[in-house]
C-alpha cells in the first residue's frame, strides 16, 4: 500500500499519461486525452503540478486573497488540476475504507518531493564544498606564514567556510523547501478526500508553518530546520487521518 500512494504521488507530480498537448491548423492549441489528427504539432507538456514559488511558468503567483476555509488561493493550469482531483478522489476511497496507511504515505511522499525534488537533493552538497574551498584558499594563504601562523589562519578560514556554508544551506535549500512544503501542503488540505482540516488543525498546521519558516533563518542553528520539517510531518500526518 506505501508503494501504491508512492507511484499515486509521483503521477501526481508527473505528466498524466493519457494527456495529450498539440496544436491544429489553424493555430489552435488542444489539450485531450485522446491522440491528435495526424497532421496535428505536437506540443511540448506543461510543467508538473507540484506547486514551486518563483517560477511563473509552473503556477500563477499565491493570491493575496482567501477562500472561506481561510486558505491562499493558487491558479492551478488543467493538468494540475487534474492530478489534485485525482488524488483527491484516491483519498477519498481511503478514507472510506479506514485505510490509515494509505493516507500517511500519499503525505509522506509529497513532503519527501517537496524537500528533494527538483534537483534539490544536490543542495546539501554546497555548504560542502564552501567549507572545502575556505579550507584551501586558508592552506593556500598560510604556505606563505609563519608555522606559528599557518593554524590560526587556516582555521579562521574553516570558521568562515562554516559560516558560508550555513548561509548557502538557508538560502538554496531550506527557504526553497519551506516555501514548497506550505504551498503544496495548503493544496494537499484542500484535497483530502472530500475533507476539510478543522479550524483547530488548520492553525495547528498554519503554527507549524510559521515555526518552520523561522527555522530557515539563517540566524537559527541548521539542525532546527529538520527538526521542524519532523514536526509538520507529524502534524500532517494526524490532520489527514482526523482532520
Amino acid at each position: 500500500m506505501t508503494a501504491a500512494a508512492g507511484l499515486l504521488v509521483l503521477a501526481l507530480l508527473g505528466q498524466p499519461s493519457q494527456t495529450y498537448y498539440w496544436r491544429d491548423a489553424s493555430g489552435q492549441t488542444h489539450i485531450t486525452n485522446t491522440p491528435p489528427p495526424t497532421d496535428a504539432e505536437i506540443l511540448e507538456p506543461p510543467p508538473p503540478p507540484a506547486v514551486e514559488p518563483g517560477r511563473s511558468q509552473r503556477v500563477q503567483p499565491v493570491r493575496p486573497s482567501e477562500n472561506a476555509s481561510g486558505y491562499r488561493q493558487v491558479v492551478l493550469n488543467p493538468v494540475q488540476k487534474q492530478a489534485w482531483d485525482a488524488l483527491d478522489r484516491h483519498l477519498l476511497k481511503a478514507r472510506d475504507a479506514g485505510d490509515r496507511r494509505t493516507m500517511e504515505a500519499v503525505a509522506d511522499s509529497l513532503i519527501h518531493d517537496c524537500l528533494w525534488g527538483n534537483g534539490l537533493w544536490a543542495m546539501p552538497l554546497v555548504p560542502l564544498l564552501a567549507l572545502a574551498l575556505m579550507g584551501l584558499v586558508g592552506w593556500w594563504l598560510a604556505l606563505g606564514l609563519n608555522p606559528g601562523l599557518r593554524s590560526p589562519v587556516v582555521g579562521g578560514f574553516l570558521l568562515l567556510g562554516l559560516a558560508l556554508g550555513h548561509l548557502l544551506l538557508n538560502v538554496f535549500l531550506y527557504h526553497p523547501q519551506s516555501a514548497r512544503l506550505q504551498q503544496n501542503l495548503e493544496l494537499l488540505a484542500l484535497h483530502m478526500g472530500g475533507r476539510s482540516p478543522r479550524p483547530e488543525r488548520h492553525a495547528l498546521l498554519q503554527r507549524r508553518y510559521q515555526a518552520l519558516e523561522q527555522a530557515a533563518e539563517p540566524t537559527r542553528a541548521p539542525w532546527r530546520f529538520p527538526g521542524e520539517v519532523r514536526a509538520l510531518r507529524e502534524a500532517v500526518k494526524q490532520v489527514m487521518v482526523d482532520p
